[in-house]
Formats: C-alpha cells, structure tokens, sequence
C-alpha cells in the first residue's frame, strides 16, 4: 500500500461502489435472478445447484419449464424466474 494516498483512496472509493453495483447487475443478468427477489430467495434458503438432483426445481410442483427449453423456469412460490437446477425449502414433488 506503498504511495497510497488519503486523496487518491477517496477518489478511487465512487469507482468501487459502482464496480460493486455492476457486478450485481451483472451476476443477475448472468443467471435467472431478480435483484428484487434476493430477499425471498433467502428466506426460502433458496440454492443453486440442488444439494440432492433429485430435489432440483426441475423436478417441483411449483416449477414451470420454460417452453423454449431455456435454463430458467418460473416458480410459483417465486413468483418469477428460477434457475432449474435450484432448490429451496419449500420443494414439493409433483402429485
């Protein structure tokens, strides 16, 4: 940290707050998540990938393929997109 200045840490710190927000739109834009729905997600211990295949989303009753064959379905209990590979607490095989 050798030359490292007060005025050029403070300069450099809006630089890192906006690379941080670029890497979270980023990460979102890469996979099947909403920014908005980080905190249900949570709550449900959602996971990607599924610790057990046989519990992924894929196989869920809430679960709805998407019909162009895309990664990303959509969840009822989500309420939006999903990563088929996932899992959560309030997996339910299908009847």
């Amino acid at each position: 940290m050798a030359g490292m200045t007060r005025r050029l840490l403070i300069g450099a710190l809006p630089l890192g707050i906006s690379g941080l927000t670029l890497a979270r739109v980023a990460r979102a834009a890469g996979s099947c998540v909403q920014p908005e729905s980080e905190a249900l997600r949570a709550s449900v211990n959602f996971v990607e990938p599924a610790p057990d295949p046989a519990t992924a989303c894929a196989r869920c009753a809430f679960f709805t393929a998407d019909p162009a064959g895309g990664a990303c379905g959509s969840c009822q209990i989500l309420s939006g997109p999903v990563d088929a590979t996932g899992h959560c607490d309030s997996f339910s095989p299908p009847d």
